[in-house]
C-alpha cells in the first residue's frame, strides 16, 4: 500500500514539475531533462512513469477536465432558461480557468495544436463537455426561447469559438485583466443571434430554481 502510495506521489510530481515547467518557459523549450531535475529525479526514473514529453503533455490536462464535467450537471441544476444556463455556463467555465491558469495554458496554448490532441483521452472528455451546449441549445430551440430554425451544433461551434478565443486571448496577454472584464457585452452580443424576438432574459433571481 505504502509503494503504490509512494508511486502516486512521484507522479503526482513529474506531472507538477512539467506543468509549471510547460507553462513557463514553453512546451518546446521544455526537456525531459528540465522535468526530472525540477521532479528531483534522475531521467532514467521518469521514464518509469512516462514515455516522455508529449506523454506528459497528453496526459496533464485529463484530470483537470474529468472534473470540470463532474461539476458542470451540478452547477447548472435549478437553472430557468436556456440563455440563462448558456449565462452560467460561460461564468462557471472562466472562474475555473481563472482558478486554473497553468491547466488552461497547457490545453489552450499546447495541446490543441499538437498533432495527436484529438486522439487522446482529453479530447474525448473536451466533446462530452460541450455536448451540454448541443442540449441547452436544443432546450432553446424547442421552448421557443430561441429561434425555431437554430442549428444547435452551429450554435455550439460559435459559442464555443467565442469563449476560446476570449481565453487564448488572455492567456497571450499574460493573464493581466479578468476574463469577466466586460463578459456581459460580450455575451449579450453573442447570444443576441440565437434568441428568438421578444424573448428576453430572466433575471438571475428568476433563473434559479
Amino acid at each position: 500500500m505504502g509503494n503504490k502510495v509512494s508511486k502516486e506521489n512521484t507522479k503526482n510530481r513529474i506531472i507538477e514539475s512539467a506543468k509549471k515547467l510547460f507553462a513557463d518557459q514553453g512546451y518546446q523549450k521544455t526537456t525531459v531533462v528540465d522535468i526530472s531535475r525540477q521532479a528531483g529525479l534522475s531521467e532514467a526514473a521518469l521514464y518509469d512513469y512516462f514515455q516522455g514529453k508529449e506523454d506528459l503533455l497528453l496526459t496533464i490536462p485529463d484530470l483537470w477536465v474529468s472534473e470540470l464535467i463532474g461539476d458542470l450537471k451540478e452547477q447548472l441544476f435549478g437553472i430557468k432558461g436556456a440563455v440563462n444556463k448558456l449565462r452560467k455556463f460561460l461564468w462557471w467555465y472562466f472562474r475555473r480557468i481563472e482558478e486554473a491558469p497553468l491547466d488552461a495554458k497547457i490545453v489552450y496554448l499546447f495541446l490543441k495544436t499538437n498533432a495527436n490532441f484529438m486522439k487522446t483521452e482529453v479530447y474525448s472528455n473536451v466533446k462530452t463537455l460541450y455536448s451540454y451546449l448541443i442540449e441547452i441549445f436544443e432546450e432553446g430551440r424547442s421552448s421557443g426561447e430561441m429561434k425555431s430554425d437554430l442549428n444547435p451544433y452551429f450554435a455550439r461551434d460559435i459559442f464555443i469559438g467565442t469563449m476560446e478565443h476570449l481565453v487564448t486571448r488572455w492567456l497571450l496577454k499574460e493573464r493581466s485583466y479578468s476574463l469577466f472584464d466586460n463578459l456581459e457585452e460580450v455575451f449579450n452580443l453573442m447570444i443576441d443571434g440565437f434568441r428568438a424576438n421578444g424573448v428576453e432574459t430572466m433575471s438571475g433571481a428568476e433563473s434559479q430554481g
